[in-house]
């Protein structure tokens, strides 16, 4: 096969999509559980959040349009973090305490579905595939990394707390068997 004849403008969009599903699926077929580290859950939010806001603070104030998309990039983050770490399967070793979770195949599968929605839209609609007319490409730039930093910071957050908050009751189950005595 010459790869010179493939044409790739064609082939291209289809790419990504297609890893997509290729990892989506291999991670619902393997699915190994991981081990939750409760103490330690919410050092990485608390560093992207300082260093965000670090970020964020070095820029001139942004205008009403943009405060207001990083407050919906807040609210997306947070519910993208819940369902992530709502759709997990947690379980207990009650010889060690260790505590193991294993995504659910629901959590993938709404990533999945995201995706494809998104690639068909851009598929549907190529229209919508560049800049707006009058528009140059790069207008906003930092606006938007700004949101999508937001957005990962909220998802990072919430996903830890909803972690934690699920993971107590295990751990307080753990605690009160131990405490008991031997029979």
């Amino acid at each position: 096969m010459d790869w010179q004849s493939i044409d790739w403008k064609h082939i291209g969009p289809y790419i990504v999509p297609v890893l997509v599903i290729i990892i989506f699926a291999r991670r619902i077929i393997n699915n190994p559980p991981q081990k939750v580290k409760v103490n330690r859950l919410f050092l990485l939010p608390l560093i992207a959040v300082v260093a965000t806001v670090a970020t964020i603070a070095a820029t001139p104030a942004p205008p009403l349009f943009w405060i207001v998309g990083f407050l919906v990039a807040i609210a997306l983050g947070a519910g993208v973090g819940f369902l992530t770490a709502h759709h997990q399967e947690f379980s207990l070793d009650t010889d060690t305490g260790e505590i193991t979770s294993r995504a659910t195949p629901i959590g993938s599968l709404v990533v999945g579905g995201l995706f494809f929605v998104r690639f068909g839209l851009k598929f549907i609609f190529p229209q919508m595939n560049g800049p707006m007319p009058g528009q140059h490409p790069s207008a906003d730039l930092f606006a938007w990394t700004d949101a999508g930093l937001i957005f990962s910071v909220a998802l990072l957050t919430a996903r830890a707390a909803t972690t934690w908050l699920r993971t107590r009751p295990l751990i307080q189950a753990h605690q009160a068997e131990k405490s008991l005595p031997p029979s």
